[in-house]
């Protein structure tokens, strides 16, 4: 080593003017050279630089100087902050060493000094700059982080979003003037937040920061640029107090993939954060809704802006965004007008603004030629707030379609986003199917073909694009795709199966990276000899190989996208199965992939000998492990694939074994899958069966993770469907009567957070809990949704942020309230995860008394009969039939009964049509068995009433279960059961079931409830 470090570091406490003399020293000595920087590491550099940022910060708050004072831009800088640049790019330059530093810069408490406010709201735009350079660089190591290392994406997303961080990075997204430096300063910003934020107590901290509004505001900016505002918006916002809102265009115009990437990686599919994404002041300025006919025909004053709605419904007229868009099937809008596009309309959307104004309009030559039908200046008037649909919506479109690379692929992540959470026309659903989705398999396909043929590094930034491409790009993917028939379509013929399952096998099947060459030590194995040294004193553990990183991202991506592929269509499931890629599935299951495919085949050679087995052994992730469980739920729904491919490839085995994975998210996936293997149709039943699956899944629908009780009764459901009579007993016994009554009865969820949300209100929670739930009779029930009355949520705190005063804005701080609390109520959110689990519940029992399905002689008659009596048995009748009556009946919920509020106001919530109609069939089998059982059912007189209520349900499969009920209650054995069924026919129709089974025989708009009405209408004529 050339310099003394004794010297260095000696001098690094000095006077202002050694330290920049030792730091630059010491800059030129490392940048580029690995091993001095492991020597210096070893000789304890990093504490002394951080110590540095560390006493400069402890010397202003002394002084009680603010590190807040506006940015000083272009004088000249002094010895301090020199030093304090010198430090800070040095420490830039170790962070870019690799994962093997992260070690050293935790234990000296890097992260701190650099997220402090000396260095994030320096009066000094370089040293902002170089501090966030520091931070980017650990973020791109932390990236390659093995399981050992101290700092992963994780552990740092915690560091970096607290409050006074965030404030720090809402201000550099926010300048108060535009410059190189601020330019790049949100650059970095934007990427860290793209790659840091993916948990949901993140994505909320972010948005109370205001760090969404920013991001908006900072999108505005480029729409502002290419001339994408809407014609006479600035008039529209000047009329409603908008215009300091609309935005100037930035210096540069890099950085738009970041910023749509942070967007969409905050609001993600919520529709409240999506709503405040969309409510952006900025966004509302120059993409305003308003009717297109006043552009044309308006002299007076610009009418209101209306709000973007949720679930829109489509206007008969087109809107002036979507003059973007090419003409659809369903979308003809060039074709509706004989205007059309004007031939200046076609100019390159890249065209430089003239210097120190604003762009125009692109759209504004489009406009001229274009003159809209007189009835769209009466339809402008029967618009509201549900009707419209943001502008942002064919933006984003035109951008996915129009940009390359990351930038389409972030706008078609934000605009899945606003598609998913019903933000966008229902229509637009066949209209992206063809054109967004091929740009998605297009951009997957291009990358895959380059990165083929490229012969860089893996570390260019050529290559580090393709991969995120391939990388990204099947999870977005999935989740345009998931539950819409048509966009799978539009992917299947895309050929989305083929290229996805390429990319499966690839992530398997391309050689392993070579482990990477140590620096050589004459203690051997160890890193330089430093076992003993202190952790700021040696390196960590080297981290993982970007390729090994990409294989695992790729394979947890495609997983992704192959599952919700294969979510409806016989064919695409179909499909893959014949890409042969199913054994790359199940080897996904495994923690360690290929050791159950070495363990079947031992003549498979050993691609690593024992003197040259990696590191890091390639492992598959929490995130692989479930993907892979999503994918082979979704290819079970096929019978043909459960009874060949599955069987073959022996699905069942490392699913079970991943039902006893100490991870719950785990467990939850696998018993999800069970769901479909426990069929009595599946030949996996049986080994699964031996195998001891229902002593698991017993203890599953006993654990406190409700989408775990769920996934576990819902498996539980299926497994004794057409199961023996012994069987089914020993379900019971396992599952405990007592805890089925509690499941199917019982408000766990809400109970659970009542009593650990009462607190100190416990005394008044005492006086008034049994008024929280109350059943409550409804003369009609035609509703089977929410049906609420306004009312306060307890629960909602109040934004410390002041109000607006402007119109517009107001309107949406009030939707967005509501909106808040629909979504982050924690109460209605267990009361959906209770009444999802009631219903499985319910079906459980269903299943339990019903007959096995491939029998129907007396035997299967007899095991029904037994079934029955053993339910009845162990619940006793009056407790059953009472809970199936309270099921039937609607709940009043009472918010304000726990802090002792007087207010009368509360909710209505009408009973789930699933769960009336497991309700009827659990009534409907034991109706079915024996003239006994019939009269237990006939005598209960309040749940017949209930019953009557319910014929005139809004959905079809309540009145055909109410047909099925009476056919079996007016059922005669034999002729000694006459009297008893005329008993139970005149007591049917003495409760009006005769007179609503005429109505719907006559006038019910299903045929096959209208013909099984006339059924059981004869029946119960015939039984008088």
């Amino acid at each position: 080593m050339d310099l003394d470090p004794a010297v260095i570091i000696a001098q690094l406490h000095a006077s202002p003017s050694d330290r920049v003399a030792a730091l630059r020293a010491l800059k030129n000595d490392v940048i580029g050279d690995l091993q001095k920087k492991t020597l210096w590491v070893q000789h304890g550099l990093i504490p002394h630089i951080v110590m540095l940022l560390a006493s400069r910060e402890a010397e202003r708050t002394a002084n009680g100087k603010d590190a807040r004072r506006p940015f000083r831009d272009g004088a000249t800088l002094t010895e301090d902050e020199t030093a304090q640049l010198q430090a800070l790019q040095l420490l830039t330059s170790f962070a870019n060493a690799g994962p093997a530093f992260l070690l050293p810069l935790s234990a000296s408490r890097v992260l701190p000094a650099v997220l402090s406010d000396f260095c994030l709201r320096n009066q000094r735009p370089e040293i902002v700059l170089a501090a966030l350079h520091v931070i980017r660089d650990i973020i791109v190591a932390a990236s390659s982080a093995s399981a050992a290392s101290p700092i992963n994406l994780q552990s740092l997303a915690d560091i970096v979003f607290t409050d006074s961080c965030l404030e720090s990075l809402r201000r550099i997204l926010e300048p108060p003037t535009s410059n190189h430096h601020a330019e790049s300063e949100i650059n970095i910003v934007t990427y860290a937040i793209r790659v840091l934020c993916r948990e949901e107590s993140h994505q909320t901290l972010l948005v109370d920061a205001g760090i969404l509004g920013a991001l908006a505001a900072r999108l505005a900016t480029f729409a502002v640029a290419e001339g994408y505002v809407l014609p006479k918006a600035e008039n529209r916002a000047r009329a409603e107090g908008l215009e300091e809102y609309i935005p100037e265009p930035p210096i540069s115009s890099g950085g738009l993939d970041d910023v749509l990437g942070a967007i969409a990686v905050i609001v993600t599919d919520s529709p409240f954060r999506v709503c405040k994404f969309v409510y952006s002041p900025s966004l509302l300025a120059i993409f305003p809704n308003f009717s297109d006919a006043e552009i044309q025909y308006s002299q007076s004053s610009p009418d209101p802006i209306i709000l973007p709605g949720k679930r829109p419904t489509r206007p008969k007229d087109p809107e002036i965004m979507d003059l973007l868009l090419p003409g659809t099937p369903f979308y003809p809008f060039i074709q509706r007008y004989n205007g059309g596009f004007s031939s200046s309309s076609t100019q390159s959307f890249r065209e430089s603004p003239a210097a120190n104004s604003r762009p125009s309009s692109k759209l504004q030559t489009s406009l001229v030629s274009w003159t809209p039908p007189e009835e769209s200046v009466l339809h402008c008037a029967e618009l509201n707030v549900a009707d419209i649909e943001s502008p942002l919506v064919p933006w984003l479109i035109h951008l996915a379609r129009t940009r390359g690379g990351n930038e389409a692929l972030m706008a078609a992540s934000v605009l899945t986003s606003l598609y998913k959470t019903g933000f966008a026309y229902k229509v637009r659903e066949s209209s992206m199917g063809l054109l967004v989705v091929p740009i998605l398999l297009g951009l997957l396909e291009d990358a895959e073909a380059k990165m083929k043929d490229t012969v860089k590094s893996w570390t260019s930034h050529d290559v580090k694009t393709r991969l995120r491409t391939i990388e990204e790009t099947p999870a977005i993917l999935a989740r345009l795709i998931t539950d819409s028939e048509c966009m799978q379509k539009a992917a299947f013929e895309c050929g989305a199966v083929k290229t996805l399952c390429k990319l499966l096998k690839s992530s398997y099947d391309a050689s392993m990276p070579a482990a990477r060459s140590r620096l050589w030590s004459p203690d051997g194995d160890s890193i330089g000899g430093t076992g003993g040294l202190a952790s700021e004193c040696r390196l960590g553990d080297e981290g993982l190989h970007p390729q090994l990183i990409h294989r695992i991202r790729v394979r947890e991506t495609t997983l992704k996208a192959l599952g919700a592929l294969a979510t409806f269509k016989e064919d695409f499931r179909k499909a893959i199965v014949d890409q042969e890629v199913v054994p790359y599935i199940i080897d996904s299951l495994n923690q360690s992939p290929g050791n159950s495919k070495q363990a079947k085949e031992p003549d498979v050679p050993q691609h690593q000998s024992l003197g040259s087995k990696p590191p890091h052994p390639e492992q598959n992730p929490i995130s692989v492990i479930v993907a892979a469980c999503y994918a082979i739920r979704m290819l079970s729904r096929s019978v043909n694939t459960l009874r060949t491919t599955l069987v073959d490839q022996a699905a069942s085995e490392p699913l079970f074994r991943l039902l006893r994975h100490p991870n719950i998210d785990v467990q939850i996936a696998a018993t999800g899958c069970m769901c479909n293997l426990l069929p009595d149709f599946s030949p996996m039943r049986n080994s699964l069966i031996e195998a001891g699956i229902l002593e698991v899944l017993c203890e599953h629908a006993h654990s406190l993770n409700s989408a775990l009780r769920l996934n576990a009764l819902w498996a539980l459901k299926h497994l004794v469907d057409s199961a023996s009579v012994d069987y089914k007993k020993r379900c019971v016994e396992q599952l405990e009567s007592g805890w089925l009554v509690q499941l199917i009865c019982d408000d766990t969820e809400d109970k659970r957070l009542s009593s650990a949300g009462a607190g100190s209100e416990r005394q008044v929670a005492a006086n008034t809990s049994d008024a929280m739930d109350e059943d409550v009779d409804m003369n009609n029930i035609v509703d089977e949704q929410y049906r609420s009355w306004p009312a306060n949520s307890f629960n909602r705190t109040t934004s410390t942020s002041p109000k607006s005063d402007i119109r517009i804005l107001q309107l949406a701080e009030q939707q967005l309230e509501a909106l808040k609390e629909s979504e982050q109520d924690p109460f209605r959110k267990a009361r959906d995860d209770d009444l999802a689990i009631q219903e499985q519940g319910l079906g459980f029992i269903r299943n339990l008394i019903g007959g096995a399905h491939s029998t129907n002689g007396p035997d299967s008659a007899g095991d029904t009969t037994e079934m029955i009596d053993y339910l009845l048995n162990a619940l006793s009748p009056d407790h059953l039939f009472a809970i199936l009556a309270s099921k039937l009946k609607p709940k009043v919920l009472h918010p304000f009964s726990r802090r002792g509020s007087g207010s009368s106001e509360n909710r209505i919530i009408p009973p789930q049509a699933k769960i009336i109609e497991a309700v009827i069939y659990i009534l409907v089998h034991i109706a079915a068995s024996i003239p006994r059982h019939r009269q237990l059912v006939i005598v209960q007189t309040d749940l017949l009433k209930q019953l009557a209520k319910l014929f005139n349900s809004q959905d079809r499969e309540v009145r055909v279960a109410l047909c099925h009920l009476i056919n079996n209650l007016t059922w005669q054995d034999d002729q000694s059961d006459a009297s008893a069924c005329s008993h139970r026919a005149t007591q049917l129709r003495n409760l009006g079931f005769l007179k609503k089974l005429e109505a719907l025989g006559q006038s019910d708009d299903e045929l096959d409830v209208r013909e099984r009405a006339k059924s059981a209408l004869w029946q119960m004529k015939h039984g008088y």
